[in-house]
């Protein structure tokens, strides 16, 4: 086999980036993103960014492919007429089939990824692709996922615009109606029809939720096979491994919603979310739990079994033992075909973004490739920086200011509040979490990359009525995580044995 085009540079000038769900809308725009951002903040014609993506079918995979080089060569051709260059022969391109409600397809995906060549394609010269192997993957960004709605609740958006006001409305929107009950037999792909008097999944055996599967589930179990990938290659036992960004652990970035605001969007007691009409929100908030709980002291008896590497060559791996780190990102509200609309109310709805935004929401960029920001910006960002600002431990978002100015900025979720701690809601963050000490005279460092002090706000963008974090619900809220993390480690043990039947006997 051939050198692979990223070898004329070190393995420290080198990033490998997997983007889930990149033939359209958000997953698109994060490919483009990338690779903007990542020729603007590496210039070195030495420095490569090797960039996966994954959609459903083969075709799709071809066409994103070639729209993301189309991307490439209007970025060329831009900085040539500034007379620069980004080096395009640096930027690698391949895709994936992966279905996430197809469990099979997942673990045969993560295999491809860890055994296989894919096709590479280099640059944006019309050359034929060259098969090369994947030594690791330095981040996985999780953004593939289906809405499950149907259209618009015209009495309940009435409601939401007259006793909320359009900001709020276009931002945590009661207006988004849905059939709900969707199911999935996760070892074909195949929706499943609720049996008659089924309330829940008791009755159905072998079948999952099906907007819980596609958000989360498909996810966690790709992410669980990906490991040996993802472990990096430091020059011991759980040294981290050191890339274009710099050395540390590699990423799990998940993409949330800023609409799965309330603790009342997930149920234990419907975890899979079968008997609500808002199961994308269920499995947004379920989402925002994981990523934030993972690495609490309470919650790693629950969720350390995820982390721990059952591959076969696990033994013989010389980082088997660095964790990945995870993080969780919105891309604010986007106009996407995720929320089906003929082509009027779409024009509509795509306006009233635009009044939103002009009116100061900090949440409405509007366009995906905008939305890509929060994405991007934890991926390519150096893990110190991740560190001081408590990374972690924060739901990112994109934002924008009234002039489409782009910004990065924290989230509140409920029963956490913007980084888990009490009393952050009125104020910029003010606490390093590393030394534990107020910022100094520059303030909160993300000031410094977005200069918008009045957008960084944590009181600017806050759901009406958000009731401030208390130590009792943070408290809560941990015990909910601990909960999460069990179930989900319960369900993915469950279905690896049953899709190893499958394949077994195939």
């Amino acid at each position: 086999m051939p050198a692979a085009p990223w070898d004329d540079g070190a393995a420290a000038k080198q990033l490998f980036v997997l983007v889930t769900g990149a033939n359209s809308g958000i997953g698109l725009g994060i490919g483009q993103r990338l690779i903007d951002e990542f020729a603007a903040e590496h210039t070195s014609p030495s420095e490569h960014l090797v960039l996966i993506t994954t959609t459903r079918s083969a075709a799709k995979s071809r066409a994103t492919t070639g729209l993301l080089r189309q991307h490439l060569q209007r970025s060329e051709s831009s900085a040539a007429a500034n007379k620069g260059t980004v080096h395009p022969s640096r930027i690698h391109l391949a895709s994936l089939e992966l279905d996430l409600c197809n469990l099979p397809s997942v673990y045969g995906a993560a295999e491809r990824l860890r055994f296989e060549s894919l096709s590479i394609c280099t640059g944006i010269e019309d050359t034929a692709s060259s098969p090369h192997t994947i030594p690791r993957l330095d981040s996985v960004i999780f953004n593939a996922g289906i809405g499950g709605w149907t259209g618009i609740g015209w009495g309940n958006l009435l409601t939401n615009i007259l006793s909320d006001g359009i900001q709020q409305a276009t931002t945590f929107p009661t207006c988004k109606a849905s059939d709900g009950g969707l199911l999935v037999d996760p070892l074909t792909g195949k929706e499943v029809k609720r049996a008659e008097g089924c309330q829940g999944l008791d009755d159905n055996d072998g079948i999952l939720g099906q907007i819980f599967c596609a958000n989360v589930f498909g996810h966690y179990v790709f992410a669980h096979a990906l490991l040996p990938l993802l472990r990096g290659t430091g020059e011991g036992t759980g040294s981290p491994k050191s890339s274009a960004i710099g050395p540390g652990p590699a990423r799990i970035i998940w993409e949330s919603s800023v609409e799965a605001d309330g603790w009342y969007h997930l149920s234990l007691d419907d975890f899979q979310a079968v008997r609500t009409t808002a199961a994308y929100e269920s499995s947004k908030r379920l989402t925002d739990v994981l990523a934030l709980t993972t690495g609490l002291k309470s919650v790693a008896p629950y969720s350390a079994p995820f982390y721990k590497d059952d591959s076969t060559d696990a033994a013989n791996h010389k980082d088997s033992s660095t964790v990945p780190a995870t993080y969780v990102t919105h891309p604010g509200v986007v106009c996407s075909t995720l929320f089906p609309l003929n082509w009027f109310l779409f024009a509509l709805y795509n306006i009233a973004m635009y009044i939103s935004r002009w009116l100061g929401s900090p949440w409405h960029p509007v366009t995906a490739y905008k939305g890509a920001a929060a994405a991007v910006w934890v991926a390519l960002r150096p893990t110190a920086a991740l560190d001081t600002l408590d990374g972690q431990h924060v739901k990112w978002g994109a934002g924008t200011t009234r002039g489409g100015s782009t910004l990065i900025k924290r989230s509140e979720v409920e029963g956490w509040g913007f980084r888990g701690r009490v009393g952050e809601e009125t104020t910029v963050t003010t606490i390093d979490s590393v030394t534990g000490k107020p910022w100094g005279a520059g303030g909160d460092p993300l000031a410094a990359s977005f200069p918008f002090p009045a957008y960084l706000l944590n009181s600017r963008g806050r759901k009406s009525g958000a009731a401030n974090l208390t130590a009792e619900r943070r408290q809560e809220f941990e015990v909910l995580g601990r909960d999460c993390w069990r179930e989900m480690e319960r369900l993915r043990v469950e279905w690896d044995q049953r899709v190893k039947k499958v394949r077994e006997s195939q």
